[in-house]
């Protein structure tokens, strides 16, 4: 277990004032998610705040407030973790300190199983996760000590489309089964979204591919695509996109879609990628697995969250949700947040608490096709 620590202390002059599987079944209706980050400026957040009167929770001043990210410093979640924390805590009652903790294991899930359950729900212990941390089927592998929907989420990001990006030398290869296997690279032990792409490309349209898991972050596996380590990955922060892009190495091959007005939509920071549910129409026969590709587009869904531990009192989570809304409308987050990724949607509490449940309901066979297709196609077999 890696653990790497980083404290904040802001000025206050400076502010500004496992669940239980379910056996019901999943339905095929998108939940739609987010907002454009370009709507925020003159967002009026009346929706996720809440009245006067519960908004009390004392105040935070002389304390710092830990962070738990499950992921690698650098990556993606720990980035906006981080800027988000840095802003948050400004909004705060006492402009608290800022401490991260990165725990790294099993895609996030060590560090949740601990969180979750030491956690005190004082409003001194917060976290950030992502779509590894979610995913019925990865906490079911990874032996999850924790259940969702304890969680008091405050708010975050829905997630972007993710773009498939694959080594122009290596294009032939992914449709030729002949030929050596076009190596798959992913973070930790379990799929994310972006990554069930290459499973329902393997299944469905016969693409010739090898995982490769263990990666500690997106830092970490965007190197070894360019050393040539891997041969194929997922990447959705516009950094990265920009990044390769301008490298010229690498092909998009397809991309996983942002849900607008219930509805599949392509991003166009990935050009003319096509969105991987229209390469796969019509090419699914058996229901069940209808099922879980349809399982995989609600997981798709999920980007990266700020929630406190189960137990928390309401006024504690009510100065929290308030907090995260003044963050959002705030010039001095806009202005980096627009800098890292300025397309992320923005997901509210109420629309975080929705995807898990909804997620939740997903029938335990789904769940044994998705796994009795990953062993089919070797994933986890030799790393």
């Amino acid at each position: 277990m890696a653990l790497s620590f980083s404290t904040f202390v802001f000025n206050p002059l400076l502010s500004r004032n496992a669940f239980g599987t379910a056996t019901l079944m999943m339905t095929r209706s998108l939940i739609t998610i987010g907002i454009c980050r370009t709507a925020l400026a003159g967002l009026a957040w009346s929706a996720v705040s809440v009245p006067a009167a519960a908004q009390e929770a004392g105040s935070f001043a002389g304390k710092s407030i830990t962070m738990t990210v499950g992921f690698s410093v650098g990556g993606g979640v720990d980035l906006y973790g981080r800027m988000l924390g840095r802003h948050l805590v400004r909004h705060l009652p006492g402009h608290p300190g800022l401490i991260v903790l990165n725990q790294l294991g099993a895609g996030g899930v060590v560090a949740l199983n601990e969180w979750a359950n030491r956690a005190e729900p004082n409003g001194l212990s917060v976290t950030v996760g992502a779509q590894s941390q979610t995913d019925p089927d990865a906490l079911i592998r990874t032996r999850a000590k924790y259940g969702l929907t304890t969680f008091n989420f405050v708010g975050g990001l829905a997630a972007y489309s993710q773009g498939l990006f694959i080594n122009k030398d290596t294009v032939e290869r992914l449709h030729n089964k002949s030929a050596k296997p076009v190596t798959m690279g992913l973070v930790g032990s379990t799929l994310r979204s972006g990554n069930y792409q290459v499973l329902w490309g393997a299944a469905f349209l016969g693409w010739n591919v090898r995982w490769i898991r263990g990666y500690t972050g997106t830092a970490e596996l965007r190197q070894a695509l360019e050393r040539g380590e891997i041969d194929m990955s997922t990447f959705g922060a516009s950094a990265d996109i920009d990044y390769l892009f301008r490298s010229g190495k690498f092909a998009v091959v397809s991309q996983s879609g942002t849900v607008k007005d219930g509805k599949q939509v392509a991003r166009a920071t990935l050009g003319h990628a096509p969105i991987m549910s229209d390469l796969v129409k019509g090419k699914i026969k058996d229901p069940l697995a209808q099922k879980a590709f349809d399982y995989g587009e609600y997981v798709s869904q999920v980007g990266m969250w700020l929630a406190l531990p189960p137990r928390t009192p309401e006024r504690i989570v009510a100065t929290y949700v308030n907090a995260f809304a003044a963050t959002l409308n705030d010039p001095l987050y806009q202005a980096e947040f627009a800098r890292i990724d300025p397309d992320s949607p923005v997901a509210s509490k109420a629309e975080l608490e929705t995807l898990v449940r909804e997620l939740a309901k997903v029938s335990p066979e789904t769940l044994d096709y998705i796994q009795a297709e990953l062993r089919r196609q070797g994933f986890g077999a030799s790393n």
